[in-house]
């Protein structure tokens, strides 16, 4: 799979980030005790479906770089059951919009932070994952991928120039966001592509400042290729940008960070 692979976010609280993702939208779900941390995901916990929350003290979303999180339900009738699911457990959403004919909508968990559920009705590229068992929601409907996520950086050339020149990710579109703002949000085709692909990034309006707590903000993205990964890490060593290497089982990466503390990973599977 090459896409978006997970998400990394805080939370004030693991427990209600796990009353959310697990049962009320019905993600599966594994905690990391020695991390304080907990991932949510498909039945497999498969890439591309993971969402990762780190219990930080006094964490605040208003630090946040990740300032949505696209979630993908097979149809669009999920998008139905899941404004039901919300309206019994009486959670603010907004309506139902398109982009790009992709139906979704948004609502903030109880750290503030957005999630935007889409219907993957009319999608291809990255594929969803494998419905969970005895899940609080219908398997027709269920979660079960990552959609796009949009992120707010502080310099916008100098990030967007790494993730195409450096690691050969192909930027294919821009777009207003609101009829009145005076900036675009630049749009990065991942892998596959599709909304388990895509990654929208702008400048933030004022310099995001390192929080207290420290970074917690990550965006993993599955490459396609030996090569490619063996090249990005050629020319980080050119360039001289300070990266980190992390190996696990047949999996290498490279991470990134920065100045407001995001991290970019970018991970090469062997399969």
């Amino acid at each position: 799979m090459a896409g978006l692979r997970s998400v990394t976010v805080g939370t004030q609280n693991l427990s209600e980030s796990i009353n959310l993702f697990h049962n009320i939208l019905g993600l599966n779900y594994e905690e990391q005790s020695s991390k304080n941390a907990v991932r949510f995901g498909d039945a497999d916990l498969s890439p591309g479906t993971r969402i990762h929350f780190i219990e930080v003290p006094n964490y605040s979303a208003d630090a946040n770089q990740v300032l949505s999180i696209g979630l993908r339900t097979p149809t669009d009738s999920g998008l139905k059951e899941y404004q039901e699911i919300l309206d019994d457990k009486d959670i603010k959403y907004g309506d139902v919009i398109e982009m790009n004919n992709h139906k979704h909508f948004e609502f903030k968990d109880d750290n503030g932070q957005f999630i935007d559920i889409y219907s993957n009705e009319q999608n291809s590229g990255v594929p969803l994952g494998m419905p969970v068992e005895n899940s609080t929601v219908n398997p027709l409907h269920q979660i079960q991928g990552l959609g796009p996520v949009i992120v707010q950086v502080n310099e916008l050339l100098l990030t967007t120039s790494i993730l195409s020149q450096v690691f050969g990710l192909e930027h294919f579109a821009e777009y207003t966001p609101t009829e009145d703002a005076d900036f675009k949000v630049q749009v990065f085709r991942l892998g596959e592509g599709g909304l388990g692909g895509e990654l929208h990034i702008f400048e933030a309006e004022e310099p995001i400042s390192l929080p207290e707590y420290g970074a917690v903000d990550q965006i993993e993205i599955s490459i396609d290729s030996k090569a490619q990964y063996r090249n990005a890490l050629q020319q980080l060593e050119s360039i001289g940008i300070p990266y980190q290497t992390l190996k696990q089982d047949n999996s290498e990466s490279l991470r990134i960070t920065e100045t407001s503390g995001l991290s970019f990973i970018f991970t090469y599977e062997d399969a």
